[in-house]
Formats: C-alpha cells, sequence, structure tokens
C-alpha cells in the first residue's frame, strides 16, 4: 500500500510541476503580492475535481461527451479573456487596483475548474492507485491528501522561484507578459479542441 502512495505521489509530482493555467496565475500574481489566495483557489480547484472524479469511480458513473466539450469551449474562452485582459491591462498597471483576497481565490478556482475534462484525465489516472481489496473510502481520502500537499508545495515553489526573478530588470519584463501568452495560448488550444469535437 506504501508503495502505491510513493508511485502516487511521484506521478502527481511531475504532473503538477509541469507549467499549467494555474501556475501561469499564481507566477504572475507572485509578481506584486505573496500570492496565497491564488495558491490555495488553485489547490481547492483541483480538490473539487479530483473528488467529483473519486465519486464517479465509485459509483461508476458515466459522463455525457457533449457537456464536457461544451464545458471544455467555455473554459477556454475564460482563459483567453484573461490572458487579453492581463495584456492589455498589464502594460500600464504602474499601480495595480487594490482588490480583496477573495478575489484572487475565486479567479484561481475559476482557472482551475475551466476544463472539466480534467475530470476524465482523474478518471484515466486514478483507478491505477485505488486497491479493490481495500476499502474505497481510506484510499480516496489518502489520494486526496497527497495531491493537495504535493499541489500546495509546487505552487508555492513557484511562487517563491516568481518572487526571487522579479527583481531583474528584464525579467520583470517577462513575467508581466509570459503568464498572459500562457493563458492566452492555453485558452486557444482548449477552444479548437472542444469545438472540433463539437462540430462535426
Amino acid at each position: 500500500m506504501n508503495a502505491t502512495y510513493l508511485a502516487f505521489a511521484a506521478a502527481v509530482a511531475l504532473l503538477i510541476a509541469s507549467p499549467g493555467p494555474v501556475v501561469a496565475l499564481v507566477v504572475a500574481d507572485a509578481r506584486r503580492r505573496w500570492p496565497l489566495w491564488t495558491i490555495l483557489g488553485g489547490v481547492v480547484s483541483a480538490q473539487v475535481l479530483m473528488v467529483a472524479a473519486l465519486a464517479m469511480i465509485y459509483l461508476a458513473l458515466d459522463l455525457e461527451p457533449v457537456v464536457l466539450e461544451a464545458g471544455q469551449v467555455l473554459g477556454g474562452l475564460y482563459l483567453i479573456w484573461l490572458g487579453c485582459d492581463g495584456l492589455c491591462g498589464g502594460a500600464s498597471e504602474a499601480a495595480p487596483p487594490r482588490r480583496r483576497e477573495s478575489h484572487y481565490f475565486w479567479r484561481a478556482m475559476a482557472v482551475g475548474l475551466s476544463n472539466p475534462k480534467d475530470i476524465l484525465f482523474f478518471l484515466a489516472f486514478l483507478p491505477g492507485f485505488i486497491l479493490p481489496a481495500q476499502p474505497f473510502a481510506p484510499q480516496a481520502t489518502a489520494l486526496i491528501a497527497i495531491w493537495a500537499a504535493i499541489d500546495l508545495s509546487i505552487l508555492l515553489a513557484y511562487s517563491l522561484l516568481s518572487r526571487r526573478l522579479s527583481g531583474a530588470g528584464r525579467l520583470q519584463r517577462l513575467l508581466d507578459i509570459l503568464p498572459n501568452f500562457f493563458l492566452l495560448g492555453l485558452g486557444l488550444v482548449s477552444c479548437a479542441l472542444g469545438l472540433s469535437r463539437l462540430l462535426p
């Protein structure tokens, strides 16, 4: 059982360390402030999708593909909007407007949940680490806790790295625009994939 959890932890670390939209938000926000609420929003969104996938595995439910494809297109549009908003407003943002901390949490939650097809990833990924002979609930709880701990650690590491690099002049400008281009690109890819499956 411990070997299964260690294998899961190693796989999760590799998966989360690869940059995605939540990482892009954390890197962008870390330049101006400590992005605790952005990190928490990203971690909680992953937990919501993971719990949904575990519930579906336990109940052996099937998802209607059209719902996921439409959700992928809507999520892609949201990422495109975030990227464009950052690119249009970022250059002139010498003093960004003060926002409530909850704004950063809910924005990261929305980005994390913007691709419901992640549920399909969890449905494909998680069963390999669930032992049928063992009780389901303790295993699911352990997998959720492992994912949360690794997710939190890696996002904190990205945040610290971004804050350290933001002091350099050229890197500062790069960190100003790169996460927004990344969000824009991910949104375009998400929309294209969703539309290619929705439209005949």
